[in-house]
């Protein structure tokens, strides 16, 4: 019988939320200035919209500064796709947390309604 041994997403934390409405191709940064061990990222279409076809999310993860977030969110290999109706579930080593997390939609919206939330452990 071994020690119990608990994945970084399941870490005790506080809960940090942030949600941003109608995602655009302006990139949007979340700070989490205490340093997160977990994150969870969903991209929803709200219920009764239109969704743009081949719409996607893109994210980075500690960006250095905007200019760094702006190059990897538009290098394809650089950043994270999370599609409508998904979630991705990131975690960071105790030694390097997670402090900020830039999103961009990755084509113009026009009148599609979408929520992405990240909840954070901090």
């Amino acid at each position: 019988m071994g020690l119990p041994v608990n994945a970084p997403s399941e870490a005790l934390a506080s809960l940090s939320s942030s949600v941003v409405r109608d995602l655009s191709t302006t990139a949007r940064k979340i700070s989490l200035p205490s340093g997160a061990k977990w994150a969870v990222i969903s991209y929803r279409l709200l219920p009764g919209a239109t969704a743009v076809e081949s719409q996607f999310a893109k994210f980075v993860v500690n960006a250095y500064n905007d200019t760094d977030a702006a190059t990897k969110l538009a290098m394809d290999g650089a950043f994270v796709a999370v599609c409508q109706g998904d979630d991705v579930v990131i975690s960071a080593p105790s030694g390097d947390p997670i402090y900020r997390i830039d999103v961009v939609a990755e084509q113009a919206v026009g009148a599609e309604k979408t929520l992405l939330s990240v909840s954070a452990g901090v």
